[in-house]
């Protein structure tokens, strides 16, 4: 018997698979059978339509709707298709029917069939009566909104004209007003006329449908004569956020705020587009007035910063060194001037939400300011006189403590004073980020004073200082220690507060403090800022503590400072030269000065400092200034790097005994020869520079050799030198790149007539 696997099988018709049984397909025995035949299904069953509803009831020309159906067993072939007598029509895709236009009730009757592939035909009906039509008598809705409008003789007002109707709106809507009145329809807008008392305009609006029926609205105008223009008094107050400090932890007490006034700076009125109007300047109180035509658009501008003419000329800005020195300004919002008195007030914030600054700290820049402008006016009251050169505070929220100075982008290392482009500038920090050691400077008065002392110093009196970083327990350069102490006691003097504090930290909330008469330092001397602040603030106040008795007030120290024997002193600037040019002025007494410099281990006399006995237990650091004769026999010295290991904690360059300072008494003008040569081991690199009253006029030191050789023509008179290691002033950098070690290293110098 032959088997075949049917899933392999090709695909038969019904007859091949019929004729493959019969020749045995199956199993078991040779008998065949007929198969019975699929009978054939005869489709007589017509389609099915339906109209629902079945009847209608039209108006003539308008639309009814009847949703008509279709359906067959096996499938709708043709059709529907829908015919309606006596000119009504259906649209069997919208299921709309639409009526003639007839003048006595009509009846129309659709007829809807459909066949399917039999030919079978199905229908069904649809009566319609179509009546007279029904008069439109509703007539268009319009309406203005508002309906009632107030304009100014001359000016525009806006009321927003609808229209609508159950059918349309043919014709319109159109409007027509009354004395002199107009309105456009495309914009919405009223033009009033010109007049010269309140006068009444009655605007009509029109519109029309396709049946005649017409909708009218009005809009009610009150043309008023212009507003008189009058001279009114625009004023206010201007103020800022004080933000005072907490004398228990030296940080800021934001809940101490207080609104304090913005004084004598500049203060502009704006048109709409920013032009200038007028300028002012705010008083003492912080109020400004302006006087002004009334129906203008204005706001008010106060600018940061002091400018002043005779007789005491100021010129001093606060600017945002983070965007190109734009000047910080505050200014109110663009509002019309009234036909009355106005007051526009002006309040600049601290920017503090609660637990960090959270908006704009608009504040900072005035709290600078009039913490200067106080200073100023503590030296106007000594000096009626007194000019200040114009200088530029720079503050930012992005500046910040750095190690590399990037001006531009906030890194300013520290807040300090120097002359940046030719500018005498003051960097102040002003970050607040939110890490631990934010540093802002903006509300530390002390340390605002601090570095206009130094503004003071170099611009109207002298300074020789060379600045770098400094502490009262530091042994310092002469120079350096009297230039620091001074910007600490001025800040005392000037905010009649003798404690010294700078906040620092998260918030804000901490930071450090100095009593600056405080007699007691850890070294004292003429190389010690504390003990020049403590002179200095003593002679100042009108407390007597200690060895104090003197109550000198500002003006003998504002002379000694201003003093020729100071300013064109022949030695270096330092509490020596401050002492002698101080010994010239009215009302002070010998006795009282020399009780103070006692108290602090300073006893050398004249601007050179003859006869000091203190080296600071250093020795080789005294005379204060070694005398150099200039027949060519040497004099020996050292400079000294390690004077106040354990206490510098950053640059080592201007520290007690790193320079050494050099006297010489040039008999006649000429060229003389000068060499310093080292005699002992070690790499050190000597350097020297030579002054004459201030002034550089040689340097010697050209590379890194044991011995230097310069000859520099010499006017007759004393001039004053600082020999050094350059290995004991360089920075850790320097050092490591030059292969130096700070120590203490000696030299002969020599100076020789050629």
């Amino acid at each position: 018997m032959t088997y075949i696997k049917t899933s392999y099988l090709p695909a038969l018709s019904i007859a091949s698979a019929l004729l493959l049984a019969a020749c045995g397909g199956g199993g078991g025995g040779s008998s065949t059978s007929t198969p019975t035949p699929t009978p054939r299904v005869v489709d007589n069953a017509a389609p099915t339509l339906r109209f629902s509803p079945t009847t209608l009831t039209v108006a003539s020309g308008r639309n009814g709707s009847s949703t008509l159906t279709a359906t067959d067993a096996i499938g709708i072939t043709a059709g529907p298709s829908v015919t309606c007598t006596n000119g009504g029509s259906f649209n069997v895709s919208t299921n709309i029917f639409t009526a003639a236009p007839v003048t006595t009730p009509t009846e129309s009757v659709c007829t809807a069939s459909a066949s399917d592939a039999a030919g079978n035909q199905g229908s069904a009906t649809l009566t319609v009566m179509m009546t007279e039509p029904t008069p439109d008598t509703t007539a268009p809705v319009i309406t203005f909104s508002p309906a009632t409008l107030t304009v100014e003789s001359g000016e525009t007002g806006s009321s927003t004209l609808t229209a609508t109707d159950d059918t349309a709106v043919t014709t319109g809507p159109t409007v027509s007003c009354t004395n002199g009145g107009s309105f456009d329809v495309t914009t919405n807008v009223f033009t009033s006329a010109v007049v010269t008392e309140n006068t009444e305009s009655v605007c009509t609006a029109t519109a029309n449908d396709a049946a005649g029926n017409s909708g009218t609205a009005a809009l009610t105008v009150t043309m008023t004569p212009p507003t008189p223009v009058v001279d009114v008094v625009v004023s206010g107050n201007l103020t800022y956020d004080r933000v005072p400090l907490n004398p228990l932890t030296n940080g800021l007490n934001f809940a101490g705020t207080v609104q304090l006034p913005i004084r004598q700076a500049p203060v502009e009125l704006l048109n709409a587009t920013g032009g200038v109007l007028q300028t002012t300047v705010s008083d003492d109180n912080g109020n400004y007035s302006f006087t002004v035509e009334s129906g203008q658009d204005v706001r008010v501008r106060v600018r940061s910063e002091v400018q002043k003419g005779a007789p005491n000329e100021i010129d001093m800005k606060v600017v945002d060194n983070t965007s190109s020195d734009a000047l910080y300004a505050l200014q109110g919002a663009v509002s019309e001037v009234p036909p009355i008195d106005q007051t526009r007030n002006l309040r600049a914030l601290s920017g503090w939400g609660g637990v960090s600054y959270t908006g704009s700290r608009n504040a900072a820049p005035f709290a600078l300011l009039d913490t200067l402008y106080t200073t100023l006016e503590a030296f106007i009251a000594v000096d009626a006189d007194i000019d200040f050169p114009a200088f530029n505070v720079l503050w930012s929220p992005q500046n910040r403590s750095s190690t590399t100075l990037n001006v531009p982008a906030g890194l300013i290392g520290t807040s300090s004073f120097t002359i940046q482009n030719g500018t005498p500038v003051l960097r102040i920090l002003g970050d607040a980020s939110g890490d631990e050691n934010d540093d802002t400077d903006e509300y530390d008065v002390h340390v605002v004073v601090h570095e206009f002392g130094h503004y003071f110093e170099n611009i109207l009196s002298r300074a020789d200082s060379i600045g770098g970083q400094h502490s009262i327990n530091n042994l310092l350069d002469a120079r350096v220690a009297f230039g620091e102490g001074w910007g600490n006691a001025l800040s005392g003097m000037i905010l009649d507060d003798p404690v010294y504090r700078d906040s620092s930290g998260r918030g804000q909330a901490n930071g450090f403090s100095i009593n600056v008469e405080n007699n007691s330092y850890t070294s004292t001397g003429w190389y010690s800022e504390g003990s020049v602040q403590s002179i200095l603030y003593d002679l100042f106040d009108s407390e007597d503590d200690g060895a104090d008795t003197a109550s000198y007030g500002l003006g003998p120290i504002y002379g000694a400072f201003t003093d020729p024997d100071y300013t064109n002193t022949e030695a270096f600037t330092s509490i020596f030269a401050f002492l002698e040019a101080l010994d010239n002025q009215s009302g002070v007494t010998t006795g009282e000065i020399k009780a103070l410099t006692d108290a602090q281990n300073i006893n050398g006399t004249t601007a050179f400092g003859i006869g000091e006995t203190n080296d600071g237990n250093l020795p080789g650091t005294l005379p204060v200034y070694q005398p150099l004769p200039t027949d060519g026999t040497a004099v020996s010295f050292c400079s000294i790097g390690t004077a106040d290991v354990g206490r510098v904690t950053g640059s080592h360059d201007n520290k007690h005994g790193n320079r050494r300072f050099l006297r010489i008494e040039v008999p006649s003008a000429g060229r003389y020869r000068f060499t310093m040569t080292q005699t002992n081991a070690g790499p050190s690199d000597p350097d020297f520079l030579v002054y004459r009253a201030g002034t550089l006029v040689a340097i010697g030191g050209s590379g890194l050799t044991r011995s230097e050789t310069e000859t520099v023509f010499l006017a007759a008179g004393t001039h004053v030198m600082e020999a050094y290691a350059f290995a004991n002033t360089a920075t850790n950098q320097e050092i490591a790149a030059d292969g130096l070690t700070r120590g203490e290293y000696c030299y002969n110098f020599t100076v020789e007539a050629q």
